[in-house]
């Protein structure tokens, strides 16, 4: 009788086993291994597979990979950062910066990312991609949790429904590489994100709290001798136009002057720096790749 009960344990077990056993083969963010089944560039590709998983999948490939090959010079922000062209910046620059900018960032998510980039090396350079629009009280969330509870738990990991699901993307990818669709802007996009600062603009509650993570990051850097900077990337002409009808000048120049006071600004969300032209920009916040590229010689040339 008793044996019967653990056959049949065994058996409602081993297709949960198999499931997991697959998982951690495949590992798409490389918790475990390095190897598997699926390459390293595809995992990475993935990364941008979809507008709703793309903070989670960023932010546990970015904790994992960093922790294995940590770097002294780190680039923290949001989705503006994610098409960086890093090799461009090494010809320019000689230094191989870490990208930890993740789509959804915040104010919260730079705050334990540079705490953990901070635990790891002996910081040299530091570039922090700040956002006015990103004081808005609704931008305080957080993203880093679950990813760095499963850094901490990694037998978590195997049976998480995220990483479960990225499993599976991968390897349908590998096998199907032309079913996949990766996120691209709508035709609507453009007015949907307009739409969405308009109303965040129009009720605007700021979120002091983020000054504070400004602080503890500019005060480490000063601490550990490693050179910072606040950058403001720019928004298309048609964002900007949305701020100053809010009545929001006076704010953001506020902002800008207490940022000042920890460390040098490089504000490039001003009008006429960045074209019109839409061909320029994903939708109002995002450059294209292309478009970036021209930011590099602004942020760090005079380095």
């Amino acid at each position: 009788m008793v044996r019967r009960f653990l056959l049949q344990c065994t058996k409602l077990a081993l297709p949960i086993v198999a499931l997991f056993a697959l998982v951690a083969w495949i590992d798409p963010y490389s918790l475990y291994h390095t190897g598997g089944p699926v390459p390293r560039a595809l995992k990475e590709k993935n990364l941008y597979h979809s507008g709703r998983t793309m903070p989670f999948s960023n932010m546990m490939w970015k904790l994992v990979d960093y922790r294995r090959t940590p770097s002294p010079d780190i680039m923290l922000g949001d989705s503006r950062l994610s098409y960086f062209d890093l090799d461009s910046l090494q010809q320019l620059t000689g230094d191989r910066y870490y990208n930890l900018g993740v789509p959804g960032g915040n104010y919260v998510t730079m705050d334990h990312l540079f705490r953990f980039a901070d635990s790891l090396a002996d910081l040299r350079h530091v570039m922090v991609q700040v956002s006015f629009r990103g004081l808005h009280a609704s931008q305080h969330f957080d993203i880093y949790a679950e990813p760095a509870s499963l850094l901490a738990r990694p037998w978590a990991y195997v049976y998480n429904r995220r990483v479960i699901e990225a499993a599976g993307l991968n390897l349908y990818s590998l096998l199907f590489p032309d079913a996949i669709a990766y996120d691209v802007p709508g035709d609507d996009q453009w007015q949907a994100v307009l739409d969405a600062e308009r109303a965040a603009a129009q009720a605007w509650e700021m979120d002091t709290t983020a000054f504070s993570t400004l602080r503890h990051i500019a005060d480490r850097c000063r601490a550990e001798g490693a050179r910072l900077v606040f950058v403001e990337y720019p928004t298309h002409p048609d964002l900007q136009r949305i701020m100053r009808e809010a009545g929001l000048s006076d704010a953001r120049n506020a902002y800008l002057e207490r940022l000042r006071a920890m460390a040098p600004v490089i504000d490039l969300d001003q009008p006429g720096l960045f074209p019109v032209d839409r061909s320029f920009w994903r939708d109002p916040l995002h450059l294209t790749i292309d478009a970036q590229r021209a930011l590099i010689p602004r942020i760090w040339a005079p380095a």
